[in-house]
């Protein structure tokens, strides 16, 4: 009895140092051991699980192509040259040239090519990650994750890896021939400033990239075309949200000439069952986009910066323009509110809406002034001369107006309802 007791408690011991066995290797028993082996390797950055791939199916040919696959894999993600080393070659295999090349790519790198020297991938290294062309996809790769960050302004691994590819780019430049370098500055000057005919935001990018330049006179080439591109792309930027708020300022006009010569009372009610599709279709959510797109420039700023301050100030004064205007629906539907709600008859709120869209749209068309001068409203003070005269007429009762609107249920509308 005592020695079939001793018997289970051995089996019963032993069953745990067995299973932790059977963990330690979990490839062991995998249908795809060679593959296995691989993730795991690359996974945990652990070359020594390459050894355990055995490659009897390549024995014929003196070699063992699964294992120098895994380490050329490991060398790759770990950026460790040495690990190319391990690699024996053979027939139907990889070489240690061909592990340099894939760490070299992976690592974007491209002094390391000299390792290559006198091997057969040399030439194809040269062409592939220090030419004038490697420099283009380098631009396309940059673009398309810039692209990616406006829509994810929060994603740190996206701008991880601009950076990664604007230093890859930086470690290529060098090993242009002069006449490549020439002729890429040419080109890139040239596409930055390309669809820029405006003299005001030509003059703007001047005046801040010389100002950059003089402030940093060992900036290398890759760092001052960046730097001009971020500058015409903000000043661009600045620029089309101008000439945004400025075309629905034009809107407004328009609208406002229109509700003058059809008459005031009527109209308003017809503004307000339209208020949203009108705002939508003459140029609310096209400034809002280019609002937006000024935010995600913003953030490319340290908040304290000189920099940050000068493009706040022109992203509020623009955006004011979008606020004044969107304001209007917030105070109307609180007026209907107070009309369903019996506490205010629609007589007199119809005489409030058209003091709220006097007091909004007045002071968007008179009082925004453009960011550039040369963005001229296409809505003349001749053509708006109606509307004109009734700001005139309106400044002489804003006390009463803006008490009205503040304080609708204690408004007194029978002095002031007749414009």
């Amino acid at each position: 009895m005592k020695s079939k007791l001793f018997l289970l408690l051995v089996v019963l011991t032993t069953l745990p140092l067995l299973s932790w066995c059977r963990d330690d290797d979990p490839c062991s028993d995998s249908p795809d051991s060679k593959h296995c082996y691989q993730s795991e390797a690359v996974d945990n950055a652990d070359p020594s699980q390459c050894a355990k791939i055995s490659g009897k199916e390549f024995k014929q040919y003196g070699s063992n192509p699964p294992r120098d696959k895994c380490y050329m894999m490991v060398a790759a993600k770990m950026g460790d040259y040495g690990i190319c080393n391990k690699i024996k070659w053979g027939e139907m295999s990889y070489t240690k040239a061909d592990c340099i090349f894939e760490v070299i790519g992976e690592q974007d790198d491209p002094k390391w090519c000299d390792l290559l020297k006198g091997k057969d991938r040399y030439v194809e290294c040269n062409q592939t990650f220090r030419s004038a062309n490697a420099l283009v996809m380098k631009d396309q790769t940059i673009e398309s994750l810039t692209e990616q960050s406006k829509n994810d302004p929060d994603n740190a691994e996206l701008k991880q890896q601009i950076q990664k590819a604007m230093e890859a780019k930086k470690a290529l430049f060098p090993y242009l021939t002069p006449e490549e370098k020439n002729t890429y500055i040419k080109e890139q000057r040239e596409k930055i400033m390309e669809w820029i005919d405006d003299a005001d935001v030509s003059s703007s990018i001047s005046k801040e990239y010389t100002a950059f330049r003089t402030a940093n006179p060992t900036a290398d080439v890759i760092t001052l075309l960046d730097k001009m591109k971020s500058i015409a792309d903000k000043q661009e930027a600045i620029k089309q949200a101008d000439d945004d708020a400025n075309t629905l300022v034009d809107a407004i006009k328009e609208q406002m000439t229109a509700i003058v010569q059809a008459g005031k009372d009527e109209a308003t009610d017809v503004m307000k069952e339209k208020a949203a599709d009108w705002i939508k279709e003459n140029g609310g959510d096209k400034l809002k986009w280019s609002l937006k797109n000024l935010e995600w420039m913003k953030e490319k700023y340290d908040k304290w910066s000189e920099a940050y301050n000068a493009l706040e100030e022109k992203y509020q004064k623009i955006k004011w323009v979008y606020d004044q205007v969107n304001g209007i629906y917030t105070k109307m539907d609180g007026l209907d509110t107070l009309v369903a709600q019996g506490k205010l008859t629609a007589d007199k709120a119809k005489v409030i809406k058209w003091a709220v869209l006097l007091q909004n749209w007045l002071t968007a068309v008179t009082e925004y002034v453009p960011v550039f001068g040369s963005t001229i409203s296409k809505i003349t003070d001749a053509t708006f001369e109606a509307t004109i005269k009734l700001a005139e007429e309106r400044a002489k009762r804003t006390t009463a107006l803006d008490k009205c609107i503040n304080d609708p249920l204690n408004c007194d509308t029978d002095n002031i309802s007749g414009y």
